[in-house]
C-alpha cells in the first residue's frame, strides 16, 4: 500500500509540473528565454574586468586580439551547428545547454594562467554564448504573431541589454575588493542557475514549427537553405552584418571601449566602469525606442538614420586625448551604443518578418554566424593595430568607415522594405 501510494503522489506531483509547464502564455515564454538573455549579456559586460586579466597574464594586444578572435570565431560558427541541431533536438535544451557551458566557461576563466587558459575559457563560454540568439529568437516567434514578433524581439534584446549594465557596475564593485577571480566564480553561479529553469520551464510545449510556417512536411535542411540563398533581402542584411560586426558591433565596443578607457585615458577603476555604464544604458534604451520607433517608420530606414550616426560618433572616439571631459565623454558613449547596439535589433527584426519556421532558425543562425566571424577578424586586425600603431585612433576610423560602408549598403535597400 505504501508503495503504492508514494508511486501514486510522486505521479501527481509530475502531472502538477507538467500542467505548470503547460501553461505558458507568451509573455512568460518571453521573460524566460529573455532571462537567459540576460545572462548572456551580463557575460558581455565582463568585459569590464578584460584590463586586469590582461594586465595580470601578461598579455600583449596581439595576443589578446588572437584569443579573443579564436574564440569569438569557433563561438560564431557553432551557431550554425546549434540552428541545425534544433531539427533534432528541442531547442529549450539547446538555449538551456548554452547556458551550463556559459557558466563553466566563465568559471575557468576565472582559473587562467596564462595565454592558452584564457584561450579555452573563453571558447567554451563562446559556444555557450551561440544558441541564445537563434533558438531564443525561435521560441519567441513560435508565440507571437507577425504583427508582435517586431515588438517582441525588441523587448528580448532592450530588456536583455540590461546585463551590459549589471554586470560591469557589480562586477566593478566585486573586483575592487575581491579581484577579478572570485568574480567570474560568483557569476559563474547565475548562468547555470538559469541554464536550468529555462531546461525545466521551457519544456512543456511542443514547437509547431511546421503549422507557424506553412512549411510541408517534406521540406529538408537543403531546400531551406536554398529558399535563404535566393532571398535577396537576406543576402543583403548578412552582408550589411559582416561589415557592421567591425563597426559598433556590441562585441567591438565591449571589447575596446574598457581597454580604450583604461589603457588609453588612463582612469581608475572607478571612472572607466561609471562612464562605461553610462554608456551601456544608451545601449539598453536604444533598441527599445528605435525598435518601436522602427516598427512604424520602417527597419532599413531606422537602421540607415542608426548606423551613419554610429559611425559620425566613432570617428570623433578618435579626437579624445589626455585631457578629457568625463561629462561629454559619458554622453559620447551614450549616444553611441544608443545607436550602435541598436543596429542587431532592428536588422533581426527585419530578418524575422521575411522568414518562418526552421527558415528563421537559419536565417538567425546565419546572421550571427555572420558577425561572430567577421567580428573575429575585425578584434584580431584592431588588436594588432593598437600593437603595431600604439594609439587606439586608426581602431576609431576603420569602425567609423565600416559602418559608413553599412549604412551606404542599406540606402540602396529602402525600395525594397516591406
Amino acid at each position: 500500500m505504501r508503495i503504492k501510494f508514494t508511486s501514486a503522489v510522486v505521479l501527481l506531483l509530475e502531472d502538477q509540473g507538467q500542467n505548470l509547464r503547460a501553461d505558458k502564455s507568451p509573455t512568460k515564454v518571453l521573460l524566460v528565454t529573455t532571462l537567459s538573455h540576460v545572462m548572456q549579456h551580463i557575460y558581455v559586460g565582463s568585459s569590464v574586468l578584460l584590463p586586469l586579466i590582461v594586465d595580470e597574464l601578461r598579455l600583449n594586444y596581439t595576443e589578446f586580439g588572437l584569443a579573443m578572435a579564436v574564440s569569438s570565431l569557433i563561438g560564431g560558427l557553432s551557431q550554425v551547428f546549434f540552428s541545425v541541431a534544433s531539427r533534432k533536438i528541442a531547442r529549450h535544451i539547446l538555449l538551456g545547454l548554452g547556458n551550463i557551458l556559459l557558466s563553466l566557461g566563465t568559471f575557468l576563466t576565472g582559473l587562467s594562467q596564462k595565454l592558452i587558459h584564457f584561450l579555452s575559457a573563453r571558447l567554451i563560454s563562446n559556444i555557450g554564448v551561440a544558441p541564445q540568439h537563434p533558438m531564443g529568437t525561435a521560441i519567441i516567434s513560435e508565440k507571437f504573431d507577425d504583427e508582435s514578433i517586431g515588438r517582441a524581439v525588441g523587448f528580448h534584446y532592450g530588456l536583455a541589454y540590461i546585463g551590459n549594465i549589471a554586470g560591469p557596475a557589480i562586477m566593478t564593485l566585486l573586483a575592487a575588493t575581491l579581484g577579478w577571480r572570485p568574480t567570474l566564480f560568483i557569476f559563474s553561479i547565475p548562468a547555470l542557475t538559469v541554464g536550468l529553469i529555462v531546461i525545466w520551464y521551457l519544456g512543456g510545449f511542443k514547437v509547431k514549427a511546421d503549422v507557424k510556417s506553412g512549411n510541408k512536411s517534406g521540406t529538408n535542411l537543403k531546400s531551406d537553405v536554398a529558399t535563404i540563398m535566393r532571398t535577396r533581402n537576406i543576402a543583403i542584411i548578412l552582408a550589411v552584418q559582416s561589415m557592421m560586426s567591425g563597426g559598433t558591433d556590441i562585441g567591438i565596443l565591449t571589447t575596446y571601449i574598457p581597454l580604450f578607457l583604461a589603457n588609453s585615458l588612463k582612469m581608475d577603476i572607478y571612472v572607466r566602469g561609471l562612464l562605461y555604464t553610462i554608456g551601456l544604458l544608451g545601449g539598453v534604451v536604444g533598441p527599445i525606442l528605435l525598435g518601436s520607433y522602427a516598427g512604424k517608420a520602417g527597419y532599413i530606414r531606422t537602421s540607415i538614420f542608426s548606423a551613419f550616426s554610429a559611425s559620425v560618433l566613432a570617428y570623433l572616439l578618435a579626437s579624445y586625448g589626455a585631457e578629457v571631459n568625463n561629462y561629454l565623454l559619458a554622453l559620447h558613449l551614450f549616444i553611441l551604443m544608443f545607436t550602435g547596439f541598436s543596429l542587431t535589433t532592428l536588422l533581426q527584426s527585419q530578418l524575422v518578418r521575411a522568414t518562418q519556421g526552421y527558415n528563421r532558425d537559419l536565417a538567425v543562425g546565419a546572421f550571427f554566424t555572420a558577425g561572430f566571424i567577421f567580428n573575429s577578424l575585425w578584434t584580431g586586425i584592431m588588436g594588432y593595430l593598437i600593437d603595431s600603431l600604439s594609439s587606439f585612433k586608426p581602431v576609431f576610423l576603420l569602425m567609423g568607415t565600416l559602418e559608413m560602408a553599412a549604412s551606404i549598403v542599406l540606402i540602396s535597400q529602402i525600395r525594397g522594405e516591406r
